[in-house]
Parts: structure tokens; sequence; C-alpha cells
């Protein structure tokens, strides 16, 4: 069996990128920052390079160049916001360029090829002075400057090995499609802890309420940021970079950390090759499948709103008495969006039980009367406590489902995904037909989330 050393070595190893493409992206760089220079505005002060690129601790597989567009501060936050994308568009042109949205719109381009992968982000700021923060992306030049003076040429290679391992879970990224850590989340964890050994050793220890810092933490700062794990960023305290973390993420994270320690192997930086049929088989006819089309926008738009609708539907269902196992959305973002829900049951018994309040509550038992008198068939007590059965109008999930839908398009204007479905969307049972290849892709990445368990 490896060691934690020999595994982090052999992983450290592999995930040095290549001179010759160091070379390509230095290039690709220079000639973008001419570009945005060359857009000859007064109200731009400055071009900073950063992302993981020009913090040394990028992936061959997955790199991010940034252009931080510094502005003059006292342009107004519309002009500001206009004068980024005009920026970002001129310097990317060659690059198919696109709106993306954090705080404030930017620039994203990709760069094909033999560079296939690179992603390329035009952000405008404001140059302003520490903790003088005027919009979210002022912070981002600081941080590349406080990465490139703190961490050494191992603690990159100790970064880019918490990268591997993040990514090989599926937790690594902030966007709202995924809900992880971040790359700088990632340097702010090998800086505080020193190696990506002690990172792993940190969080399969993790307590509720933990705080990372690299000053000592402010107990005090629980009740200020409420979130799974408070991560304060080093150069505003004000900050809490945990917040992107969602709890199953950050879960996840722990409960990897502890298996690696236990047993390390390189298959934890691996992303798994096993083949789902069997499972997907067994699991068709426990699966709820909402399939429907979507209209193109912004990725970080479409996943916030596919999340928040997920979330309602699951809740109505389970309010009606079904019970989700698991729920899961997905999407190409280009055409085509799924809920997924894996449910114990598709029917409802055709009686539903509701249990009132005790014999002695005078008023809440003249209350549960008065309500459910008339639709019950039958209404006892049991034990000091007052129940009724009454007659469920539709047991079918798919019933209920489809109703669900049908009143968020009737409530008032359509609007995001309740103006999508609006459009058309089918309910199904997942053994009831033959499977799209982008549902039975959306079935197997639902499969695999948490697949380094087993």
């Amino acid at each position: 069996m490896n060691s934690i050393d020999e595994v982090t070595r052999m992983i450290s190893e592999s995930s040095f990128p290549p001179k010759s493409k160091q070379n390509e992206l230095e290039k690709i760089s220079k000639e973008i920052q001419k570009e945005i220079m060359n857009f000859n505005d007064k109200r731009i002060l400055n071009v900073i390079v950063g992302g993981s690129f020009a913090k040394g601790t990028w992936l061959e597989d997955d790199t991010d160049i940034d252009f931080f567009v510094m502005i003059e501060p006292a342009v107004e936050r519309n002009e500001f916001e206009e004068l980024g994308k005009s920026v970002g568009f001129h310097a990317l042109k060659k690059y198919n360029p696109y709106l993306r949205y954090s705080e404030h719109p930017y620039v994203e381009g990709k760069v094909n090829g033999k560079l296939n992968g690179i992603r390329i982000n035009i952000v405008p700021c404001y140059k302003v002075q520490l903790n003088k923060w005027k919009s979210a992306a002022d912070r981002s030049p600081f941080h590349t400057i406080f990465m490139e003076t703190k961490l050494n040429e191992f603690l990159k290679s100790e970064v880019r090995v918490l990268k591997k391992f993040l990514k090989s879970i599926g937790i690594y990224g902030s966007q709202i499609s995924v809900s992880g850590f971040s790359g700088y989340v990632t340097e702010v964890l090998i800086l505080k802890y020193g190696s990506f050994r002690n990172v792993l050793q940190t969080f399969a220890e993790l307590t509720s309420n933990y705080i990372v810092s690299l000053e000592s933490p402010d107990q005090s700062l629980i009740e200020k940021f409420r979130s799974p794990i408070i991560i304060i960023d080093p150069i505003d305290s004000n900050r809490n970079l945990g917040s992107a973390i969602s709890a199953e993420c950050l879960a996840k994270f722990v409960l990897a950390s502890r298996l690696f320690l236990k047993a390390p192997s390189t298959k934890f930086f691996m992303k798994s090759s096993r083949s789902n049929i069997k499972i997907i088989s067994d699991i068709k006819s426990n699966l709820l499948i909402i399939d429907f089309k979507i209209r193109i926008r912004s990725p970080d738009i479409l996943w916030g709103q596919l999340k928040k609708k997920l979330t309602s539907i699951s809740k109505q269902l389970a309010n009606a008495g079904f019970e989700i196992i698991k729920k899961f959305c997905f999407t190409d973002e280009q055409e085509h969006a799924a809920f997924i829900f894996m449910i114990k049951y598709t029917n409802l018994p055709k009686i539903k039980l509701n249990v009132g309040p005790k014999i002695f509550l005078k008023n809440e038992t003249d209350s549960f009367i008065k309500k459910r008198g008339e639709k019950s068939i039958m209404t006892w007590t049991d034990d000091m406590t007052i129940v009724s059965i009454e007659e469920r109008e539709k047991t079918s999930i798919k019933e209920h489902t489809n109703q669900i839908i049908q009143n968020y398009i009737e409530s008032g204007k359509p609007v995001g995904i309740s103006l999508d479905l609006n459009n058309g969307y089918s309910i199904y049972i997942g053994n009831e037909k033959k499977l799209s290849s982008f549902i039975y892709s959306a079935i197997n990445h639902m499969v695999r989330d948490g697949e380094f368990i087993r």
C-alpha cells in the first residue's frame, strides 16, 4: 500500500504543467494585455493578470487566466459595467466571447486547438486602496499579489495536488453549478496548513463552526458568518470565503479526507471509469424525471434558477407525502435541462392519515375538527389524540408534479425556469420509456456523485 507522501509525490509530479504549454499561455497573456491597453480608454488605469496561471497554481487540464481591468473609481456603476463588457468583447474577439455573471457581468472566452479548455476572463474592477472596495472584484488583484508573495514552489505544488483531489470528487469550483472550493480557497488552505496532507488531516477531524484564518480566529465570527465552514479572506477580514461552499460539498471533502488518510491511493485523483449501467437499470423505476428545454442565458444564472426550482418542487412533493431520497438537476447549458428525483414510491395510498392535537387542548382540537371535518372519512381518538383519515384527490407523483408545475406557470407571468417549462415539458418515471442520451447522462452524473465512498 502506498504511503500518503508517496501518493502526494506521484500526483505532484504528474500535475506540473509542461514548459511548452506555459510558453504558449504567456504568449496569449501578452497578446490580450496588449488588446486591453489598445482599447485606449482613459477610464482604464491599468490591467493586472490574475487567476491560477498568474499565481503558478494552474493545472494543465483546468486553467484560467484572469485579466483585471482596473477602472477609475469615479466611474458610475452602470458605466463601469458597460465599459467592462466593451473592453472584454474587444480583447477576446478571437476567442468566441460570452457574458458571465458574478456580482457584476464579466466576459469569458475559451482557447481551442492544442490549448483546448483554457478559460480567459476579462473582469472589470475599480482601482482602489485595500479595504476601500466598490465592487467584489476589487479584491482580486490584491489576492494575486498576496499569493505571489506567499507561495513558494513547494506550496504551489501542494495547491495543485489539492485541486486535483477536489476535482476528482466533484467539489472544485465556486461556480453555482458546483458550489465547491474555489482556486483561491485551495491556496488559502495550503498557506494556512502548509501541505496537502495537513489540510486533509484538518478536515478529517473537522468540527462544526470551524474557522480557518491565517490570523488567530475570532470566535465572534461564528455569529457574524453563518455557513457550514468559515474561511476568512486574508486580505479582507470581513469576507467569508466559505459562504460559497455548500454543506454537501463540505461533507464530501470531510469524508474523502478520512477515506484517503485511511487508505492512500492515486484512485482518489482520478475520475472513475466504472460502468453504472446496472445501477441505473436497478433504480430507473424509482426515478421521477422532468425533462424540458431551456432558453440560453448565463450558466451562473441558469444553474441558480435550476437549483432553486429543484428545491421548491422537492419540498412540495415532500409536503404531499412523497419520500424524496435524492434530488438532482442537470443541464447542458445550451438546450436541455432536467430535474431528477429518486423516490421511495411513485404512488401514495388512497387514504391519508391526519394526526391532530391531544384532547386536552380544547381550542386546537376544535380547530382540527373544523378544518378536517368535512373532508374526513373517519375521525376518532387514539391514546388521547384526535386523528382522522381523508381520501387523497391525487395519488400519482406524476399528477402531483404536473400540478406543481402548472401552478408555477399560472401564477402571474412566468419567468426563469417557469418560462422554460411553459414552453413544454415531459414528466415520466425512468422505466416508462427509452431514455435519451441527455437524460442517461444526467442520471449517470447523479449516480457518480459520491462514487469515491465505495
